[in-house]
């Protein structure tokens, strides 16, 4: 029979057992796989996701130098020795990129990392929807929290800010988001949020966040800023926090 490891509360030791664990009459298999890991502090990893018609990478993969979040968050994760992951993603495929985005996910457990998603904009909203599937934290900077009514705006051809790449949005594009915003929505599950606002945002309604996840989020506001978030240095001491905390 396969070997399983059993915590001793009593002992605070791991115990090696070769038979079922027997607890007040009940058999307790080996089907659960237990890793010295679960014991330990885990290794973090950030899946950071950026905003609609944005990136992270340039063409040739590579970190966009003009970004000050990526930059920050870079070094911040070089520093504490966090895994920093942040790919680019295309929203006009809402599926795809949450399926793509689980896998790495599982990936990353996999390998004994305990995973964060962190995104602005539409990033802060897709961070958001993967830690209700996965039980994970969210940080949210700037988040859009109603794509369907702030996207309509984009329908047509137009040109990533970042990669200069052609491309065309639908009303379709839009339509998709109907279903993750209701399931969002009818969630019961209890979602670790911490949101970072710039109450200066000239895209999004800041007021309007505040108010919906007043109670449902830890909030840190920051007076001015933009959209694009002035304050990533400042509330780096907060997501050292949830990182490790």
């Amino acid at each position: 029979m396969s070997e399983c490891l059993v915590f001793s509360l009593r002992k605070k030791t791991l115990r090696k057992h070769t038979r079922p664990y027997r607890y007040h009459g009940l058999k307790i298999f080996t089907s659960l796989k237990l890793r010295f890991q679960d014991f330990q502090r885990m290794k973090k990893a950030i899946i950071y996701l950026h905003g609609f018609n944005s990136a992270s990478l340039d063409l040739d993969d590579n970190l966009l130098t003009n970004k000050e979040k990526l930059l920050v968050m870079q070094a911040f994760c070089l520093q504490k020795d966090v895994l920093f992951y942040t790919p680019n993603v295309d929203y006009r495929d809402f599926e795809g990129m949450v399926e793509d985005m689980l896998f790495q996910w599982n990936q990353y457990l996999d390998q004994g990392y305990d995973v964060v998603f962190m995104g602005s904009s539409m990033g802060g909203f897709a961070s958001e929807y993967l830690a209700m599937k996965t039980g994970s934290k969210a940080i949210m900077i700037n988040p859009a929290i109603s794509p369907t009514e702030l996207l309509p705006e984009f329908i047509g051809v137009a040109a990533n800010y970042e990669t200069g790449l052609p491309y065309s949005w639908s009303q379709e594009n839009c339509e998709q988001y109907n279903e993750y915003e209701k399931e969002l929505a009818s969630s019961h599950q209890t979602i670790d949020r911490t949101i970072f606002l710039d109450m200066g945002d000239e895209l999004l309604d800041s007021e309007n966040t505040l108010s919906k996840y007043n109670e449902k989020a830890n909030i840190v506001t920051y007076s001015g800023g933009s959209h694009s978030f002035e304050h990533i240095r400042q509330a780096l001491p907060i997501i050292d926090q949830v990182l490790f905390n």
